[in-house]
């Protein structure tokens, strides 16, 4: 039965160097959203916490709600209703009119510095801050995201300078009212990475499954990819030379060839290769014709073969990323900690 194996070995070394770049795991908010970017949201945040850290992002509550047990503090991004006052939890608020709607939970604030997708204007801090007097309502946390750390230009450092100042502007405000100044945190993996200082706290997701997507000319540290997806042979036979193989008959052979057919297709979240992305197999094997929605043909008979190893690989080949190819994959695959 197919599979993606986990790399405990790989996930604690990107880890290590994760920790050491922030001065510690206890720094570290581990995002686990989107089924752990399609590593497997329980056996992620198992090792997680069995490698120390205890903080963890997740997109909802149901994926807070199955991973409870791991973690002492939660934030939840992607919340719009049935909010749970959990000590635990801490609730992501995008809009001044979403604030307006709870009372007595914990929440992240989130402040909009530039990317213009989520989060309350400067000029919004004010109110914000009278409605969550007003409603009981917990500040635990100021937030942001960069929206160009990966990239080379300045823009990072025009919107740090922006957090800056929203930062300076929360902590006197909180002084004036007598309450606790709330935490702070706005480096995803490709700012903590870039960035000297930091907040609070880090919200790591990608460099913790051995990934970065900064350009090539910033530095990246040298991460190892946690996850293999392996696929186990369905039948083999073997073919005559210029016989054509698949769907289309858009595979064909120079030479007479054996031939197996493994228990993985783009109904698993893998892509849809086509001929012409001469896409090869991290053992140096060809992928024949077309892949199927539940199967892929390829050369040779091995019982177990693995198809990808190195989600970058695949993402350069259909111009995305490699988050994007992690995510598709099937939560239905077993996944293996090795």
């Amino acid at each position: 039965m197919s599979s993606i194996k986990i790399s405990k070995k790989n996930l604690f070394y990107n880890l290590d160097i994760i920790s050491k770049k922030v001065q510690g795991a206890s720094k570290v908010f581990a995002v686990l959203k989107d089924n752990a970017y399609g590593h497997g949201l329980i056996q992620i945040a198992a090792l997680v916490s069995q490698y120390g850290i205890k903080k963890a992002v997740v997109k909802n509550s149901v994926e807070a709600n199955i991973i409870k047990e791991y973690f002492d503090d939660i934030i939840i991004l992607s919340q719009i209703k049935e909010y749970e006052n959990n000590p635990k939890y801490s609730y992501t608020i995008n809009s001044i009119d979403r604030l307006k709607t709870i009372k007595n939970i914990n929440i992240e604030l989130k402040i909009d510095t530039g990317m213009y997708r989520n989060g309350i204007n400067k000029d919004e801090i004010n109110e914000a801050l009278e409605i969550i007097k007003s409603n009981n309502i917990n500040l635990k946390g100021v937030m942001t995201h960069f929206r160009s750390a990966d990239e080379l230009s300045s823009e990072l450092f025009w919107q740090q300078k922006q957090w800056q100042e929203i930062k300076s502007i929360i902590i006197s405000k909180a002084k004036e009212q007598g309450v606790n100044t709330p935490r702070f945190h706005s480096q995803n993996s490709s700012a903590t990475f870039r960035l000297n200082s930091h907040d609070d706290f880090v919200r790591v997701g990608l460099a913790m499954y051995g990934y970065t997507q900064n350009a090539p000319t910033l530095y990246s540290p040298q991460l190892k990819p946690v996850l293999s997806l392996w696929a186990n042979k369905i039948s083999q036979r073997a073919i005559k030379t210029q016989n054509r193989v698949g769907y289309s008959g858009d595979g064909r052979v120079q030479q007479d060839t054996l031939i197996s057919t493994y228990d993985i297709g783009y109904g698993d979240g893998f892509y849809r290769l086509l001929p012409f992305h001469k896409y090869i197999l991290p053992n140096g094997k060809k992928i024949i014709g077309k892949i199927s929605m539940d199967s892929f043909i390829c050369e040779g008979d091995d019982e177990e073969i693995c198809l990808m190893n190195n989600a970058k690989y695949l993402g350069e080949i259909y111009n995305t990323f490699s988050y994007d190819v992690l995510v598709k994959l099937s939560s239905n695959l077993d996944r293996v900690i090795l």
